[in-house]
């Protein structure tokens, strides 16, 4: 994404990357692995936007977090990242009991899985390295297991237990139960 070309109060050039891995093991499971990243560079010498940044946590990435609540924040407020990274390892099962075979039974799965990720804000006179740095420092993860309801091929809901780890001070976390509803998951 380009912004600013042609004037406007926002320039920046934005990256962002998602890639999915999906392998069928036995007995009807799958089992996924997912990959996201971006990068936010300001052009014209100004800040970002908050409203143009990246963010995580909540029931659609970083599980077992808040909606929106890993990273930087003022005064209560989480103000997103310029540059973030987060990956997911799920195993998606048939129920344990089968119900409703080759019909409304098999909307539903039994879902574990194991996310991670970060964002933070860069300093471009540091490098690409720094960057990275940042980056690994202060990994957010969670792990647990849960229920997923397929709706059509496009969208889902889960009702997951989650047991966030790495937390950082400022985080919001969901110990237990989070229930999500959407169209794009981690």
């Amino acid at each position: 994404e380009l912004a600013g070309y042609t004037g406007g109060d926002a320039s920046f050039l934005k990256e962002d990357f998602e890639l999915q891995l999906n392998r069928q093991l036995f007995w009807d499971s799958v089992l996924s692995a997912s990959l996201w990243g971006g990068m936010l560079h300001p052009i014209g010498g100004q800040p970002s936007c908050i409203a143009d940044r990246f963010y995580l946590g909540g029931p659609t990435s970083v599980r077992g977090f808040g909606m929106y609540s890993i990273g930087p924040q003022s005064e209560g407020d989480y103000l997103g990242g310029e540059a973030y990274w987060a990956g997911g390892l799920h195993l998606y099962t048939p129920l344990p009991f089968r119900p409703g075979k080759g019909g409304f039974g098999d909307l539903f799965r039994t879902h574990f899985f194991l996310n991670a990720g970060n964002l933070c804000n860069l300093n471009y006179g540091e490098g690409p390295q720094a960057h990275l740095q940042r980056l690994a420092e202060c990994i957010r993860w969670s792990y647990g297991a849960g229920i997923v309801l397929r709706l059509g091929n496009i969208a889902r809901l889960e009702l997951n237990y989650c047991v966030p780890m790495g937390v950082q001070s400022g985080d919001r976390i969901c110990d237990g139960v989070q229930f999500g509803a959407g169209i794009r998951f981690l």
